[in-house]
């Protein structure tokens, strides 16, 4: 590809970065930890590819360069790593041993500082001193051998911990579980993106070949941004099922169960209802009679001869019910369908559309629309 074709297209990712940090940041609808060190990990990117591309262009001299340079390239890994862990579980505090991965930052910047301290009261510059020289080659060229592992140790600490949440498939109500299909297929991208050019600059560097890294920075900054939009997307639908949650917790509180003529019946609903069990997607007929000490098919046979209804029938009609509510109800209005899915116990907004239409006649929306009007 043509470099300047490459040159323009990191020009625009920086506009786009510098606009979607700002709104990140500002956006007060979706303030939350993730969503803080999200917008922070765009701005120091952002801020990193402008430095990168004011070298590779040479708008401004080595020295100049030295003089205005700030180590962000060595925020990128830590807020990464905070966004994805703060957005994987909401509520949780950051670990004393997490803020090693600022330590890169933290040499980076003291190095970053001597040379302009120096630069400016002695008026050396890499171009008379051999100090200064092997002082921002130290940043420009060793920096990497330090910043780039730490930052594939947190796309792999962060790949395990969603490999490991993936794994569990216990429900709990008060706990909204979040959509990470998408965010471990972007660091896979990631970790593949960067641990290639890496090594083929490690051993480019050993051999004293030049190397060109455009199209990696290109495709890094497509992938970052690509964090920055589907991320704050995500964060807002977060929020919203947390507030959809909350009037769940208070509208079904007192929901309990009417005793029936089988003690099956009583046991299903129990844990269906009163637990509410039917939210989670991953409930199934085979869950539901390994929990209950039954065989499938006769646990088939009760739900069809007491209900007179089909196992996925019978949950979907209780997710169709909350859904309504939901849709109903003007405090949600303006809240995305795929929020309104989720919280009612569809995996997807597909899924969603699919079965609400099956059991109203309508879509979502035109309920929505048809009970506003």
């Amino acid at each position: 590809m043509n470099s300047n074709i490459l040159i323009s297209l990191v020009f625009a990712g920086i506009f786009q970065g510098l606009f979607l940090s700002v709104f990140i940041l500002l956006n007060k609808k979706r303030k939350t930890e993730a969503s803080k060190y999200l917008g922070l990990l765009i701005l120091s990117f952002t801020l990193s590819n402008l430095f990168y591309i004011m070298d590779e262009i040479e708008i401004i001299s080595w020295h100049v360069f030295n003089l205005v340079y700030l180590p962000y390239s060595f925020l990128i890994a830590p807020f990464l790593y905070f966004f994805a862990m703060h957005y994987i579980d909401p509520g949780r505090r950051n670990k004393k041993l997490e803020y090693v991965f600022y330590l890169p930052a933290l040499v980076a910047l003291i190095i970053t500082i001597a040379y302009k301290v120096i630069a400016l009261t002695t008026q050396k510059t890499v171009d008379n001193d051999l100090f200064m020289d092997q002082l921002a080659n130290l940043i420009d060229v060793y920096g990497d051998f330090i910043n780039i592992p730490f930052f594939l140790v947190a796309l792999i600490l962060l790949l395990l911990r969603i490999y490991r949440i993936q794994k569990q498939k216990s429900f709990h109500f008060s706990i909204i579980k979040v959509e990470l299909q998408w965010i471990k297929i972007l660091l896979w991208v990631l970790l593949l993106v960067t641990v290639i050019p890496w090594s083929i600059y490690t051993y480019t560097f050993y051999k004293n070949v030049e190397m060109y890294y455009l199209p990696m920075f290109a495709i890094t900054s497509l992938i970052i941004y690509l964090i920055g939009y589907i991320g704050i997307h995500k964060i807002g639908i977060l929020n919203e099922r947390k507030k959809i949650r909350s009037y769940s917790k208070e509208h079904f509180k007192n929901m309990k169960v009417k005793k029936s003529k089988n003690g099956y019946i009583d046991k299903i609903e129990k844990i269906l209802l009163e637990e509410r069990r039917y939210l989670d997607p991953n409930i199934s007929l085979e869950s539901l009679a390994e929990e209950l000490q039954l065989s499938k098919s006769h646990l088939s046979r009760i739900i069809n001869a007491e209900l007179n209804l089909s196992f996925s029938a019978y949950i979907n009609s209780l997710r169709i019910e909350d859904a309504k509510q939901y849709l109903k109800n003007p405090e949600f209005s303006n809240y995305t369908l795929v929020a309104i899915g989720l919280e009612a116990g569809f995996n997807s907004k597909s899924t969603f559309n699919t079965v609400f239409k099956k059991y109203t006649g309508l879509t979502p929306s035109q309920f929505k629309k048809n009970t506003a009007n």
